[in-house]
């Protein structure tokens, strides 16, 4: 079936901090298709220094994100935080809802005075990220059940 793209109304559309387990049935979806919902938690997704959040259109959450506490040792920053499991429903791709969510993840951090955000991004997403200012660093890898991906990162 042909891509048919939806008509959005930006006024429609509300980013707000949730909890992890608000998270699940996007990430189930979008990172996660086909294996149990167990699947979908992360550790640190109950953790205080862990901020999650929503995009919802027409009051339907559609896109999240979470970021956590993580220290890479590709960089020596003090403050670093990592993106995990960000995920946009199939249905509502290609209308920039990822890029806002993104973006408000990234202010968010940047008035915390985080110092570098770095993830591990999925070959499929890597354009998106590069087109967000984000860069590899280091060779393709593997995680096992999940597949290819390159480390990026972004200072902020």
């Amino acid at each position: 079936m042909p891509f048919e793209p939806k008509i959005i109304n930006a006024s429609r559309i509300t980013i707000k901090q949730i909890s992890g387990l608000e998270t699940i049935p996007v990430r189930h979806a979008v990172l996660r298709k086909g294996k149990p919902v167990d699947a979908c938690a992360i550790p640190q997704d109950n953790l205080d220094s862990t901020f999650h959040f929503g995009l919802f259109y027409e009051d339907k959450l559609v896109a999240v994100s979470s970021f956590v506490v993580d220290k890479s040792p590709y960089f020596k920053d003090t403050k670093q935080y990592r993106l995990r499991a960000m995920g946009v429903l199939e249905e509502y791709q290609r209308h920039q809802f990822g890029q806002k969510l993104l973006t408000h993840g990234v202010a968010f951090l940047k008035d915390k005075k985080i110092e570098r955000l770095w993830f591990n991004a999925r070959i499929i997403a890597l354009n998106f990220y590069k087109k967000n200012g984000f860069e590899t660093i280091g060779n393709i890898f593997n995680i096992p059940n999940v597949g290819d991906h390159y480390l990026m990162h972004k200072k902020l």
